[in-house]
């Protein structure tokens, strides 16, 4: 027969209770230890999470669109807020009035609920339009390296029709009928390396027919971009990042030229020709010198 492990006798009075089933119901002996405020702050930010999981999974524009609901929706409740608690100050006014008390500008303690809802939502709408420039930054950045890829990728190709021309016939025919060397190789470009033959053949092609914008070779090479995806990124990304770093710090510069208070000219005083005395000033007279008449005694 089989032996079995023994099971521990839960009627044994050494063993403590607290101990048996330590590990069952973790989750809710956590929960239960927590403060109100605590289980709060854990429920908002597990919903953040989902938020964030759910936002991952819808394109930038998409993403868009429900910022600018959430947006929309959290300012049309703060309107609501605002008039509600303007509504009350109002009405307690006009209690006061006919009471022949003074107005009042201290907010009654029946709006402070309203007041911290209201501060609470004006603080989410600011977190929503910080999320919504960041995702506008986002795409606009994502769309100049799309933009940055498609210029290297039309420099690279017009690298390979310069080596086109320097090919002699025979080489530059062999690369049109097959894509690769009279040799069987593929064909090595200096500024794309090792060409697929597919690639080389269609790029021949377009190069013998006249065709070297990009537009137009997408049509018969439209998986061109992707071959050379990683590599294009890479080197897109690092050019708009640079590009961007410089026209940061170009605005940097602009705005604390704009902050620096310009320094005041010295005024510069009409020039006056030498003998004359200037305007709004008095020629000193000159008065007897005693002792004028004293002849110096020759040596």
């Amino acid at each position: 027969m089989p032996k079995f492990e023994s099971a521990p006798n839960l009627n044994n009075p050494e063993l403590n209770p607290s101990e048996l089933g330590a590990d069952i119901n973790v989750g809710e002996k956590l929960e239960g230890e927590l403060t109100p405020e605590e289980l709060e702050k854990l429920k908002v930010e597990e919903e953040q999470e989902q938020q964030k999981a759910e936002k991952q999974e819808l394109s930038p524009e998409e993403q868009l669109k429900n910022l600018e609901g959430e947006a929309a929706a959290k300012q049309e409740e703060m309107t609501r807020l605002s008039e509600s608690i303007e509504g009350t100050k109002s009405a307690l006014n006009a209690a006061r009035e006919k009471l022949s008390l003074p107005p009042t500008e201290e907010d009654p303690p029946s709006v402070f609920s309203e007041k911290d809802k209201l501060e609470k939502l004006k603080a989410e709408q600011e977190g929503l339009e910080k999320q919504k420039e960041e995702l506008i930054s986002q795409q606009e950045k994502e769309r100049l390296i799309r933009e940055e890829k498609e210029k290297i990728l039309q420099e690279k190709i017009d690298e390979v029709f310069k080596e086109f021309e320097g090919l002699n016939p025979r080489d530059f025919e062999s690369i049109f009928k097959s894509g690769k060397t009279p040799e069987g190789r593929n064909v090595e470009s200096k500024s794309m390396g090792s060409l697929e033959p597919e690639v080389a053949q269609s790029l021949a092609k377009a190069f013998k027919e006249g065709i070297k914008l990009l537009p137009k070779i997408f049509e018969a090479l439209p998986e061109l971009l992707k071959k050379f995806d990683e590599d294009l990124t890479k080197e897109a990304t690092e050019r708009v990042d640079k590009k961007l770093e410089e026209e940061k710090q170009k605005m940097e510069e602009e705005q604390k030229k704009e902050e620096k208070p310009e320094e005041p000219k010295p005024e510069e005083k009409p020039k006056v020709p030498e003998g004359e005395i200037p305007p709004g000033e008095v020629k000193p007279e000159v008065g007897p010198i005693e002792g004028g008449n004293i002849k110096t005694p020759k040596a």
